[in-house]
């Protein structure tokens, strides 16, 4: 069989009642860090361009972009509230498929499910279709994908959107085949924009082009059903000795979502080891930047690769900087979204200690993995290695250290009252009989 035709009779042929509870959990969980980063980025100056532009043109009522008191057609919402989700760098990753699986798929599946006025059950079973498509798919693309330049979470994302949103639409076999080459024609995306407003931009397109190919699929757009295994297809063109086998092995008992990681820091992923060590230093030696000569950081080649701006300007550029990092882990002791504005990355006193920091690849480093090294003005040497960071599937977050994170970042637009109530409504998602009621909450 094709692997194109398994994943989609997959989706289609799968249920709500397919998944175990813990999985059921852990997609609750994808929800509420999404929405809350979402929120939080809706005030990114990438954010009020994608909705004057949307505004512009216009469009039907159909979906609400969130954080913002007005709907639009349901690409146009997708497009929108998937920037968002990414504008800050804050959203969910998974590694094995080296992208962020949550950033265009939920923005997709809820204007598809607030426009159709579906369920809260429906809105976590076709999340939870779409994240097994599309990080499976990742993951067969493998880590030479995004070596060669491509954004994983763009590429992979519209698979993910694409099915969630086809399975909300009622597609059959057929046509969720199409739904999906209709998406894997249009991946796109590469690395060399990471810093700008331009990364955020790529999940936010691929929602919108999620959305777009279930629709067609359904008014019967023709399209190759064998996107993933044809001559000349996506994985052809896009891959470098990918594979198509990992995208279907296990399929149906082992879930993916549960390799999830949740960032406790708001900045690119890679640098989340070494601000976990320079943390730890800071704490157990309780150590200030006055007292700092240098921060040795040896990282992963990956970590090298995607985020070691030397000399960021941006706050986008500082989550891409390892030395930036490491600056503020040391001054501040946390990296939190606060912590990341052009001010900040610009002030005098984070430019100095930023320059102290020396960061150098290693080979022998996995992506989760950090050594560092801190010497004082006084001689004195303090080291820490860090192999599986905090919101590594590994080292999770609470529950209630999610809830805490979706607060803070809900705080900036909403009413802790109408915020008690989103937590409650996410908690008791399969309760929810209109996913319109959770989404007025966010208009």
């Amino acid at each position: 069989m094709r692997t194109t035709e398994t994943l989609a009779r997959f989706v289609v042929e799968t249920s709500y009642r397919s998944f175990p509870k813990p999985v059921i959990h852990q997609a609750k969980r994808c929800f509420l860090d999404l929405l809350g980063v979402a929120i939080g980025g809706s005030h990114q100056p990438l954010t009020r361009i994608l909705v004057k532009m949307v505004k512009d043109f216009d469009g039907k009522p159909q979906a609400t972009v969130w954080g913002h008191g007005f709907k639009t057609n349901v690409m146009n919402a997708a497009l929108v509230n998937g920037a968002m989700a990414h504008a800050l760098d804050y959203d969910d990753t998974h590694g094995e498929a080296s992208g962020h699986p949550s950033a265009p798929l939920i923005p997709a599946l809820l204007s598809i499910a607030e426009w159709k006025g579906l369920s809260g059950k429906s809105a976590l079973e076709a999340f939870l279709l779409g994240f097994e498509v599309e990080t499976r798919i990742g993951m067969g693309m493998g880590l030479k994908h995004y070596d060669r330049g491509w954004h994983s979470t763009s590429t992979f994302g519209r698979f993910g959107a694409a099915v969630a949103a086809g399975k909300l639409l009622g597609l059959s076999l057929p046509q969720m085949t199409r739904a999906m080459g209709l998406a894997g024609t249009q991946a796109a995306g590469v690395r060399l924009v990471f810093g700008t407003m331009t990364k955020p931009f790529h999940p936010g397109k691929a929602a919108f082009d999620g959305v777009l190919s279930a629709i067609l699929a359904q008014r019967e757009f023709t399209c190759a059903p064998n996107i993933l295994e044809g001559k000349k297809g996506y994985v052809e063109a896009l891959g470098d000795h990918s594979r198509l086998q990992p995208m279907v092995k296990g399929l149906g008992r082992q879930f993916e979502v549960l390799k999830n990681t949740f960032k406790p820091y708001a900045a690119c992923l890679f640098t989340h080891p070494t601000i976990d060590a320079v943390i730890q230093l800071r704490n157990r030696h309780k150590l200030s930047p006055d007292q700092v000569q240098q921060i040795r950081c040896e990282v992963a080649r990956g970590c090298m690769d995607a985020a070691a701006q030397a000399e960021p300007k941006t706050a986008l550029a500082g989550k891409f900087s390892v030395y930036y990092a490491a600056a503020l882990a040391l001054a501040e002791g946390e990296a939190g979204e606060e912590l990341f504005t052009d001010q900040r990355v610009l002030s005098p006193r984070m430019v100095a200690l930023r320059k102290r920091v020396k960061a150098s690849g290693s080979p022998s480093l996995k992506s989760t993995e950090a050594r560092v090294t801190i010497l004082t003005k006084d001689g004195k040497k303090y080291a820490a290695f860090i192999d599986c960071p905090k919101g590594d599937p590994r080292n999770p977050p609470s529950d209630g250290e999610l809830e805490k994170k979706f607060r803070k970042l809900m705080s900036l637009r909403y009413s802790s009252k109408k915020v008690d109530s989103l937590v409650d409504q996410i908690w008791n998602l399969e309760k929810v009989k209109n996913i319109r009621r959770i989404i007025r909450l966010l208009d």
